[in-house]
This record gives C-alpha cells, sequence and structure tokens, in this order.
C-alpha cells in the first residue's frame, strides 16, 4: 500500500496550531491513542494527522471514525512520511508497533525530526535507554515512555509520607495469556510496571541500595518467559518481590506494602490505596485512610503531558501538577529515558541471574 488519504479532505475544525500526531502501529493500543486523541484534540491542542498502519483495513476503519475534514492521512510505513502534505506533516509520534520493533521504530521517528511517545518498554536493555536517550538529545526532541502506572500511583498516593526504614513490598501482576505480546517476555511485558514504580519510590525516598537479585521463570505459551518471580534484597533488610504471569484465569493487579509503623495495600485495577499508620500502642491503634481515583483516565494524562511537553508548557500543566503536587518532582516522575533507566538496569540483572524452570 502507498500513501492514501483518509477520504476526506485536507483541512483539519482543530485549526493550524494543533499539535499534529503519527500514530505509528493501529493495533490494541495504538486505537486507544487514536481514539484518546481524538476525545482530547479540541482540549490540549493535538489531532491524529497521520496513521502509519501495513494492515489498510484496520487504519481506513479507524480514520473512518474521524469527521471527514479530520480524517488522517494513512500511510502503511514511516519511509513513505515524505509523501505525506505538509497540512498533514506531523510533529510527534506515538510509537504503539509490537515491542521487540519499538528501539527501531523509535529511531526512525527521531531520525524524521518527530517528538515521540513510546509504548513500554522504550527498549530491551539499559544501553536501548542511554542510546534512545542520546539519540533524543542530539536531535533536541522530546522522548517521553508510557508508563500508565505512574500516574495511578501518584493520584493515590497524593500526600502520603510514609516512614522510611526497611521497607517490603509484594507485588503482582497476572492475566490471561494474550497472543498480540507473545513477541515479548512478561518481565518487560507486565513486570516492568511494578519494577519501574520501585525504582521510582526508591529514588524518591532514598531507599537502601539493592543487595541482591534471585529470579525464577518459565516458559509455557509463547516461547518466552510467561511466568516470572523475582527477589530483591535490600542493604538494610528491606525486601521487593514481584510476581508476573500471563497464564492466570483472571486478571490481578496490587501491591501489599509494609515499613515502620504502616502497612497498605494498592489495588490498581480499581484504582484505591488503603493504608494503616500505627498512632498507639495496641493492635488496634492503627488509623486507616483510603484514597480512590475512580473515573481516573491515566491514558489521557499521559498524552496531555506529552502535547504539553512538546510545546514547552509542562511545568504549566494543570494535570501533571495536580498529579505531582504532593507526590514527585516532575524529574522524578514524568518517564523519560533517564527515569526509567534504573528499573532496566535491574531487568538486565534479572535476565542474567534468572533461572528457567523446566
Amino acid at each position: 500500500m502507498s500513501k492514501k488519504s483518509g477520504a476526506g479532505g485536507s483541512g483539519s475544525a482543530l485549526g493550524t496550531n494543533s499539535v499534529r500526531f503519527a500514530v505509528v502501529g493501529a493495533g490494541h493500543m495504538g486505537a486507544n491513542h487514536i481514539k484518546k486523541i481524538r476525545a482530547l484534540g479540541p482540549t490540549i491542542g493535538a489531532r491524529v494527522a497521520v496513521i502509519v498502519e501495513p494492515d489498510e483495513l484496520r487504519a481506513t476503519a479507524l480514520a473512518r471514525e474521524f469527521p471527514e475534514n479530520e480524517r488522517p492521512q494513512i500511510i502503511s510505513n514511516l519511509g513513505l512520511l515524505g509523501e505525506v502534505g505538509s497540512d498533514h506533516y506531523p510533529e510527534a509520534a506515538i510509537v504503539a508497533v509490537p515491542a521487540s520493533i519499538h528501539n527501531e521504530t523509535t529511531l526512525a521517528c527521531l531520525e524524521q525530526g518527530l517528538h515521540v511517545l513510546v509504548e513500554k518498554p522504550l527498549g530491551f536493555s539499559a544501553l536501548d535507554c542511554r542510546e534512545l536517550g542520546t539519540a533524543a538529545a542530539k536531535a533536541r526532541k522530546v522522548l517521553q515512555v508510557g508508563m500508565l502506572e505512574r500516574w495511578s500511583l501518584a493520584h493515590l498516593w497524593q500526600d502520603w509520607k510514609p516512614a522510611r526504614g526497611p521497607w517490603t513490598i509484594n507485588a503482582v501482576r497476572s492475566g490471561p495469556f494474550v497472543p498480540r505480546v507473545g513477541d515479548t517476555d512478561v518481565i518487560h511485558d507486565l513486570m516492568i510496571h511494578d519494577i519501574d514504580l520501585f525504582a521510582m519510590l526508591n529514588s524518591m525516598y532514598d531507599l537502601a541500595p539493592v543487595k541482591t537479585v534471585r529470579a525464577w521463570g518459565r516458559k509455557l505459551r509463547s516461547g518466552m518467559l510467561d511466568y516470572a518471580i523475582v527477589a530483591l534484597d535490600l542493604e538494610d533488610g528491606g525486601m521487593a518481590r514481584f510476581f508476573a504471569s500471563r497464564l492466570s484465569a483472571e486478571a490481578s493487579r496490587g501491591w501489599e506494602m509494609t515499613g515502620p509503623g504502616w502497612h497498605a495495600s494498592i489495588d490498581f485495577m480499581r484504582r484505591s490505596l488503603k493504608r494503616f499508620e500505627r498512632v498507639g500502642r495496641g493492635m488496634d491503634a492503627f488509623q486507616a485512610k483510603e484514597t480512590q481515583w475512580a473515573g481516573g483516565d491515566p491514558l489521557g494524562l499521559e498524552i496531555t503531558a506529552f502535547v504539553r511537553n512538546v510545546r514547552g508548557e509542562l511545568e504549566s500543566c494543570e494535570e501533571t501538577i495536580s498529579a505531582t503536587r504532593n507526590f514527585a518532582s516532575l524529574d522524578h516522575f514524568l518517564p523519560t529515558p533517564k527515569t526509567v533507566l534504573r528499573s532496566h538496569e535491574l531487568i538486565d540483572e534479572v535476565l542474567s541471574c534468572i533461572k528457567v524452570l523446566d
């Protein structure tokens, strides 16, 4: 398929000041991004200008959901971007292709002069993160990573300041097997969210360094790791345990945490955090507090923050400010090659020592 128009006119009802997006990959997550930008576009100043997708029928079906004068242009690959008209030529790209080609696709977008929001994982090693960060800096473009659980945790954590000291974290993230993610292992597919949050909290609260890493896994459905258990022991006696599986009958996303004088439970599916803090000596002398983020829209916030970042308006972005005001500085919070590097370093360690069970 060569370049094709989305069957509409060349004008846009959203105006010329909207950030024009190319959504690269129109599968499950790409379609979500397309629909979200379409819904938020008039509010945040953004529009889908181009859909890059080799499946013409899929791309056309998504393009036809737009009003005729706002329909994106369709091309089958990034090599055809030079044929896109000036009124559709993008300033930014969302990379939602299979995880196995995130790295090369992100580099191609940066080389085309585009700001990039790439779905996780940014790459498959810490070296990938460093190289992509260097490429973005050289191109002077924004490179942001899709780590949706950061937005959920920020809204749930709010102004909580748990006592420091040895923490324990037990994270579970599981669900049924889905063939579309069979091109990557369960650690980069699911567990990466929890390791990313751990690394972010470790940096924010200056927790103890990781002392030892142990890991076990099993390949059953995809030919890659579909099941994994990771144990991190910290130098102060704290510990973090991560369980991820694509072999479960039902989905589960949650944390159990303890620290000096407190314990907490986080349900990422229901977007709730229940915490209990000691206020006396008795076993019932704990004060309970629950925070919820009912109706939360992490994808919408992620896209909004990216648009503001592209415009150089991130520090005045109310959506980002409200999420991070009492939680973390932007330097810690926003998922960039720099802030996701530590999680990829930990994953590198995990994969170097993991015992794959028969």
